[in-house]
This record gives C-alpha cells, sequence and structure tokens, in this order.
C-alpha cells in the first residue's frame, strides 16, 4: 500500500471566522485542529505534518493542548511545520510541508473541514492506476478543483516554489503547472467537502456534529427573563417544522410547580394515595406522571421523546446549540455565549427570522440523517 502520510492546513488567518479556527471547539471536548488529527491517526497516518503558517502562538497551543497529551507512540507520528515563505495563504503552508515531507504522497485535509472521510483518500487512490501522477485532486458540483483534500507528492515542491515566485499564488493556479493532475469526480460527496469559513456556517455545522451524537437532537430556546417571548418562537418553530415533516417535542422547566391532571380524575386520586408514578394511554395520546424529590434535569428529559427534534424552552439549562430570544424594553443582556448562541432571534420581527431558521434547522436534520444511515 502506498505510503499516505496527512498534511493538515491549520495557518489560516481566519479572518472571515473571526476567531482561531484551528482551535474553535468541535465535539466531545475536541477542537477542530485535535478532531482532524484524531481523524488522521485513527486511520493509522503515520507522518501527520500540521502546517501552522507562522503563527508562534497557535504553534505553541497546538503543542500544549493537544500533542502533549497524545501517547509517547502518537507523538511521533506528529510534527508542526511553520511557513518558510512569506504568509502566502494555503499555497505557502503546502510547499513547506511537502519540503520537509518524508512520505511517497499526503493527503492534504483543511482544519475548517471537520466533515472529510479519510476512508475517502484510499478510495480515490485505489481508482487510479499505476503512479505517474503528481496531484489527485477532487472536483466540485462546480467542476472547480477541490484543492484542499487533494492527495499530494512531495516531488511537487519546486514547483509550487516557482508558482509561489508569481503574482497569483492560489492553489486553484498551482495545480495548472504541477504536472499530472488526476482529477476525481466527488459531487457525491459535497457534505465531505464542506468547509466552514464564516462563524455562522460553523456554529450550525458544530450543531450537526454535536446533535449527530445524541438520540434525539436538540434545539435550545433561551431568553433572560420571563415574558421575553420563548414560548411564542417555539409555538412557532412547531407549527413550521411540522410542516416540512419533522416531528418535534417540547421540554420546559417550571420552578414555580406545575399541575397537569385534572383534579379529582382516576390519576389524580392515585397520586395523592401515594402512587409514585401514573400513567394513561388514549385512543391518540399518552401521559405519565412522576413524582421526584427534585427537579428533573432537562436534558434527560429531551433524550426520552419519541420525536425527530426537541425543542429545550428553558432560562437556564440551555444546551448547545442555542436560540436567544430577545425584545426592546425587556432584554438587558445576553445569557448565551456567541460560541454557544446559533441565532438571536427579535420576538417582533418573527416573519424575518422563522423561515432562515426553520431552513438551518431543515438543512442540520437531513444531514444528521444522511450521516446516520448512509
Amino acid at each position: 500500500m502506498l505510503n499516505l502520510g496527512v498534511i493538515i492546513l491549520a495557518g489560516g488567518l481566519s479572518s472571515r471566522m473571526g476567531y482561531p479556527k484551528a482551535l474553535l471547539p468541535w465535539v466531545n471536548g475536541e477542537s477542530l485542529i485535535s478532531h482532524a488529527l484524531r481523524n488522521a491517526l485513527d486511520h493509522d497516518a503515520k507522518d501527520v505534518l500540521i502546517s501552522i503558517g507562522d503563527d508562534e502562538a497557535l504553534g505553541q497551543a497546538i503543542q500544549a493542548n493537544i500533542i502533549d497529551t497524545l501517547s509517547n507512540e502518537e507523538k511521533n507520528k506528529v510534527s508542526i511545520v511553520r511557513d518558510s515563505v512569506e504568509r502566502c495563504g494555503p499555497l505557502g503552508g503546502l510547499y513547506s510541508a511537502l519540503s520537509v515531507g518524508k512520505s511517497h504522497a499526503y493527503a492534504v485535509l483543511a482544519v475548517d473541514m471537520p466533515f472529510m472521510d479519510f476512508n475517502l483518500y484510499y478510495d480515490w487512490l485505489y481508482r487510479v492506476e499505476g503512479d505517474d501522477w503528481s496531484v489527485i485532486v477532487p472536483t466540485g458540483e462546480s467542476g472547480r478543483y477541490e484543492p484542499m483534500a487533494g492527495i499530494y507528492k512531495p516531488s511537487i515542491a519546486p514547483l509550487l516554489q516557482t508558482a509561489l515566485a508569481g503574482e497569483d499564488v492560489s492553489l486553484q493556479h498551482a495545480l495548472h503547472i504541477v504536472g499530472s493532475v488526476i482529477t476525481i469526480d466527488a459531487v457525491d460527496y459535497s457534505h465531505n467537502l464542506r468547509n466552514v469559513n464564516h462563524i455562522e456556517d460553523y456554529l450550525w455545522a458544530r450543531a450537526e456534529a454535536v446533535n449527530a451524537c445524541r438520540y434525539v437532537p436538540i434545539i435550545s430556546v433561551v431568553s433572560e427573563k420571563r415574558k421575553t417571548g420563548k414560548t411564542t418562537v417555539v409555538t412557532r418553530l412547531v407549527s413550521e417544522l411540522q410542516k416540512i415533516g419533522v416531528s418535534v417535542g417540547v421540554v420546559k422547566s417550571d420552578k414555580h410547580g406545575f399541575h397537569m391532571d385534572y383534579e379529582g380524575t382516576d390519576t389524580d386520586l392515585a397520586m395523592k394515595a401515594g402512587a409514585t408514578a401514573v400513567a394513561i394511554a388514549g385512543p391518540t395520546e399518552t401521559a405519565v406522571r412522576i413524582r421526584t424529590k427534585e427537579q428533573s434535569n432537562l436534558y434527560d428529559l429531551t433524550q426520552t421523546l419519541p420525536v425527530d427534534l426537541v425543542i429545550l424552552e428553558t432560562r437556564s439549562q440551555g444546551v448547545f446549540p442555542i436560540i436567544e430570544i430577545i425584545r426592546d424594553g425587556y432584554t438587558e443582556s445576553l445569557i448565551s455565549s456567541e460560541i454557544e448562541r446559533v441565532m438571536t432571534v427579535d420576538v417582533t420581527k418573527l416573519d424575518e427570522c422563522i423561515p432562515e431558521l426553520v431552513c438551518r434547522i431543515q438543512g442540520m436534520m437531513r444531514d444528521i440523517d444522511e450521516s446516520r444511515y448512509c
């Protein structure tokens, strides 16, 4: 089998994101860079080069928070590479990494492509006959190269240096001068090739990844105070999502207590007699009432409902992804952090906000279903 190393391009300026992409949180305590690194190591990569541009602080953070947590065997497989040329974007990072690379070829992965499946690299290699190629690059729906997910041989490094000396230092341009480029039709893998350049794209991509790990996906709807409009937003969302075929459950907290049974019913009398739990099943509804010593954990409740999606309405127990409701005269501050909040909704502008929100949720649910059942 071809000795395939991995280059993780993590040195972008993140100017469109506003945060260092590599260190953004992802799933299960991982950052984007640790997710990419773990992905490579789990696929038996024995030579992983992390390109950090010229960002010394990023290199130190990756070393201290990620590489130092690896086993000694894994550490021996990973190296951090700083750009050997002035900042020239991903082409400079690729050139710098290939210049020191020892493997026969390298699968290149941009750190902002968290859904990339490493098995695809091996699939693409098997599709190509012989070894007379310089680059294997997928093409997307537009027919354009997707160079941030290609396979490159270190032998092209001198040609990349030539490209760096010119005015056009894009990877797209460089691929036209490096010799034998094999293209792979990757139209069916647009989700794997998806990157997260903007904060909104990142937050919704992370929402998808987090919810794919849950038994029942969740959207939290929160606000600082009562009477802000959470329930108005929730009922509108439920109605619109039901229209597109998403079954929705709602879980909410009430710190003041509540009573959902009719006085004098059989189930009410059973509870008053000391029953720990009662349940009743009707032709179209089922109800369960359980006595608890303390308020139940709302997250645990969300995972018990037989629905496609749960909306968690709360002021204090919201979990990512969070939609925060604001209302003039009621909202003094936001209670969710920027890194946990996928959208802020003004309750007086629902006709503008709800269609975008429904579209985002629909896309998230579709991608979760595809990832679970493909």
